[in-house]
């Protein structure tokens, strides 16, 4: 299973136990969730920074470059978001998490988070697994 991780498995390590059936996952992630981790680089507080800049890096080292938020996913965020929308969720709201989850969709990823909530109403589209 090829697994695309949420930026808050890019700050805490994800918990692999709760795939024990799967013998041989693939991790990646997408060039979105790195944006979200830039988020911390620019902040007032220095320990915030440094820390942005160490999970970033860590996460680069373990999961190579992110996937692209490319037409495909453009697409696809189309009808997630139309999803989300029908589950009476405003999508713009969750706009990071319904592009991530198109990333993973464009890509033929499961989205793999600790915030499964963030990916209510896609549910029948696309594998989420909590970690």
């Amino acid at each position: 299973m090829r697994i695309l991780l949420d930026t808050n498995l890019l700050i805490q390590v994800p918990r692999f136990d709760a795939l024990a059936g799967d013998s041989s996952p693939e991790f990646v992630t997408s060039s979105l969730c790195y944006a979200e981790l830039f988020d911390g680089e620019v902040s007032g507080n220095p320990q915030t920074r440094a820390r942005s800049a160490l999970d970033h890096a860590r996460a680069l080292a373990l999961y190579g470059e992110g996937l692209p938020f490319d037409d495909r996913a453009a697409e696809v965020y189309r009808g997630l978001s139309a999803a989300v929308a029908g589950v009476g969720r405003e999508a713009r709201r969750r706009r990071v998490d319904v592009m991530v989850a198109a990333v993973a969709v464009a890509n033929g990823c499961a989205v793999g988070t600790r915030n499964v909530g963030d990916f209510r109403g896609l549910e029948q589209l696309v594998t989420v697994v909590e970690l």
